[in-house]
């Protein structure tokens, strides 16, 4: 078996509900949008008309008022496996303790946890420190579960937050270092992965 396969077969021991959860997309590029908080790959965009369509209980729904802003991106990927964590269909359910969504591929082991909601630069520190307690509280639920076995991928985490964030200054890294630190993940302000 490869990375892949083994972290599948790891996460269905860890997790009865799983199979039940799990998403595999083949598309080089696509998009994760967190829609009334719930975590979709978004299935396609229609930017003329301003729409696009999420599968929701496995059924294409056409959403309006596409805001191409609150999307978190992957980029060169050849097979990514999603899992939302939160939400009525996440692996986990409703609770706001835990990060948004996990993708993994080959190579790469991911928790993202969207703060897009923010309209003001006020709130830029406090939305960093919750989205970080989210992610360390389900990397400790996953850590617990996989016994730190995650098949030998590179751990990331991310924290997708609005565009007019002021990105790298000193309080981000100071936030990211300490994570690293704590948890030897490195931890980016991104709303963009680029697989390898």
């Amino acid at each position: 078996m490869n990375k892949f396969d083994d972290i599948k077969e790891l996460l269905s021991n860890a997790f009865p509900k799983f199979p039940y959860i799990l998403q595999i997309e083949l598309r080089a590029e696509f998009s994760v949008i967190d829609y009334k908080g719930q975590s979709f790959i978004i299935i396609s965009i229609d930017f003329d008309d301003n729409t696009f369509i999420l599968k929701i209980n496995g059924v294409e729904t056409i959403i309006n008022g596409f805001d191409s802003s609150k999307l978190f991106n992957i980029i060169n990927a050849t097979g990514v496996a999603f899992i939302p964590i939160d939400g009525k269909q996440g692996l986990l359910g409703f609770g706001d303790s835990r990060c948004d969504f996990v993708f993994f591929d080959e190579s790469d082991f991911c928790f993202v946890e969207f703060k897009l909601n923010a309209t003001s630069l006020r709130k830029v520190n406090k939305n960093r420190v919750d989205a970080i307690r989210q992610l360390k509280n389900t990397i400790d639920l996953f850590d617990d579960k996989l016994e730190r076995n995650y098949a030998g991928l590179n751990l990331e985490a991310y924290v997708c937050t609005p565009e007019f964030y002021p990105r790298l200054n000193a309080s981000w890294q100071a936030l990211a270092q300490d994570f690293l630190e704590d948890y030897g993940i490195p931890l980016f302000e991104s709303n963009n992965k680029t697989c390898n």
